[in-house]
């Protein structure tokens, strides 16, 4: 089985209060190769982090979606 790494220069936009990350409309989790873009997406109480500092659940599923 070929497992995908997931690198630290891959942000997402995470709400750590909601334990939630910003999807696209089918519900795959948005990855942003550049912090910048991301930081104008945020919103709220919303914070850009890179994919690797989420939670393991998150992380499990950013490999699945990319499997």
């Amino acid at each position: 089985m070929n497992t995908k790494e997931l690198f630290p220069t891959d942000y997402v936009i995470y709400d750590k209060a909601n334990d939630n990350v910003l999807s696209d409309p089918y519900g795959r989790v948005i990855l942003f190769g550049d912090k910048s873009e991301a930081d104008e997406d945020c919103r709220g109480n919303e914070i850009v982090i890179p994919c690797t500092d989420l939670p393991v659940y998150w992380r499990e599923t950013i490999k699945q979606q990319i499997n």
